[in-house]
């Protein structure tokens, strides 16, 4: 079941990339720098303008996502769930971009907290509400199961996307001022579409090159002598089961770096270098030692973590071989978010890109010859070749921005 819920989640993942089309940061940047040079007009703007077109790039993505259903199911899905699940994702997608381009907003206002408040109560009604849905359609097989997911998610991302929205018109407030703005509305566009553009293409390449990774994956298990059942069953292990656990410091890392985006950009429009290069040093420092420790506990904690959760210790085999890896998700993190705040996000999606290519290519060559190890091996090369590409760009970003 983990195996296919996997699929079916990627194909939702790039669902959701199609409709946000790069807003989130877009108003995160732009927002930043508009109060940084005291635009409170701007501000409010710009907010509004990217909840408007994550709001008709969901809709269009929705639209691509009927259109082609059929085409979705029995292709990325291998034909295990109904065109149903589909739907519902076609729901969801739209209150899922415009709750993006809010929390933007709020993390460049450097009020996080309150899309964390309805993020928080989204988890528990998610975890409510699909706990009731599996208990009344689970035993009916694994189609009802995966539409239960897909349903309860739908359900959470709506009312995360009201409660986001009454936080948004409370607090946007205080930007209106009652001058007309000297700069017309196309000006606010041409900025926003400047940014979201680029992002939104290496965006839906990424994205979609993800997806056809998680479709191939257990095509490839299938190459080497194993049936659909077990190659899904071996998917689920390592990418339901073993990774979910591997990769969970990284929400908190996440949300804690996403905050460098709006302060860096700060900084960059302020023309701080020295500033810049400082504190990036500091933080990588510090982000280093985190993953670290991080790593460590995973790995001896290994055993208990997969008995504990799965009351399976097989999962903790997984878990212990993808400990390290959990130092080069950690890091890359951090650095993408600074790079992001840098103006230099195009160059992180690109390298994202050239990682996913190498990644897909090693896992198409090694996987049917090696079975799993081969996956480890891809997964492990994969993580490590975008760091340091990524720790490349931001050494040259720093030192070109120290000498400007």
């Amino acid at each position: 079941m983990l195996g296919i819920f996997n699929l079916v989640m990627s194909v939702y993942v790039f669902g959701i990339t199609l409709g946000s089309f790069g807003i989130h940061l877009a108003v995160t940047r732009l927002v930043s720098e508009e109060l940084a040079i005291g635009n409170k007009e701007g501000v409010s703007r710009i907010a509004k303008r990217c909840i408007l077109i994550s709001l008709i790039c969901g809709i269009l993505a929705s639209t691509l996502f009927f259109l082609f259903s059929d085409f979705i199911i029995q292709f990325c899905l291998h034909g295990k769930v109904t065109k149903n699940v589909v739907y519902v994702m076609c729901i969801a997608i739209p209150f899922i971009a415009m709750s993006s381009a809010i929390s933007g907003y709020f993390v460049a206002i450097r009020r996080v907290y309150k899309s964390t408040i309805a993020q928080f109560f989204e988890q528990i009604i998610k975890v409510l509400i699909t706990a009731f849905f599996l208990s009344l359609f689970l035993p009916n097989g694994l189609e009802y199961a995966c539409f239960s997911l897909i349903l309860g998610d739908l359900i959470s991302e709506i009312f995360s996307f009201l409660c986001n929205y009454a936080l948004y018109l409370q607090d946007v407030k205080i930007y209106k001022t009652s001058y007309i703005t000297h700069h017309l509305p196309h000006y606010y566009n041409q900025k926003i579409f400047k940014i979201a553009t680029p992002v939104a293409i290496t965006s839906f390449i990424r994205s979609g090159l993800s997806t056809l990774k998680q479709i191939i994956i257990p095509l490839s298990f299938e190459k080497g002598k194993m049936n659909c059942v077990q190659a899904l069953s071996i998917y689920g292990e390592i990418n339901g089961m073993a990774m979910p656990i591997v990769i969970f410091p990284n929400v908190i890392f996440s949300s804690i770096s996403s905050l460098f985006v709006p302060e860096f950009a700060a900084y960059n429009a302020q023309k701080r270098q020295k500033t810049i290069q400082k504190i990036t040093q500091t933080i990588v420092i510090i982000s280093l030692a985190i993953s670290v420790v991080v790593s460590l506990i995973l790995f001896f904690f290994a055993d208990h973590l997969g008995w504990w959760i799965y009351q399976d210790s097989s999962i903790g085999h997984y878990i212990k071989i993808l400990s390290p890896i959990a130092i080069f998700i950690l890091l890359d993190c951090v650095i993408d978010n600074i790079l992001k705040g840098l103006d230099a996000q195009n160059d992180v999606m690109v390298i994202n890109i050239i990682d996913l290519f190498i990644n897909i290519l090693l896992i198409y060559t090694l996987v049917p010859r090696f079975g799993i190890y081969g996956y480890l091996l891809s997964m492990y090369f994969s993580e490590i070749f975008n760091l340091v590409l990524s720790l490349g760009k931001l050494v040259k970003v720093t030192a070109l921005t120290n000498n400007l």
